[in-house]
């Protein structure tokens, strides 16, 4: 069987996946900028994903009842005034 362009590509793919922590930033960047962003994220696990993003930018789009959800009461109860949690305290017979 002879050895064709299409096996040559692919050897030389990937001789170059096992050398590419030798490659420049200039030549990381252009392989990042021709993967998708699917691709780029690919089997990063969250907390990486998420590295560097503003709080805002994290939680936008979550319902407000997910956030709370997943706090415990001390945590929530702390960030709210104190005359706040009285008022809606009494308002609701507590």
């Amino acid at each position: 069987m002879a050895y064709t362009l299409e096996d040559f590509k692919h050897d030389t793919l990937r001789l170059l996946i096992e050398d590419v922590d030798q490659f420049t930033p200039e030549e990381r960047a252009a392989l990042l900028e021709r993967m998708d962003a699917e691709d780029r994220l690919r089997g990063l696990p969250t907390e990486d994903r998420l590295r560097g993003l503003p709080t805002e930018d994290r939680l936008r789009g979550l319902p407000t009842e997910e956030i709370l959800r997943v706090l415990p009461p001390e945590e929530i109860l702390s960030g709210l005034d104190p005359d706040v949690i009285k008022a809606w305290l009494e308002r609701t017979g507590h």
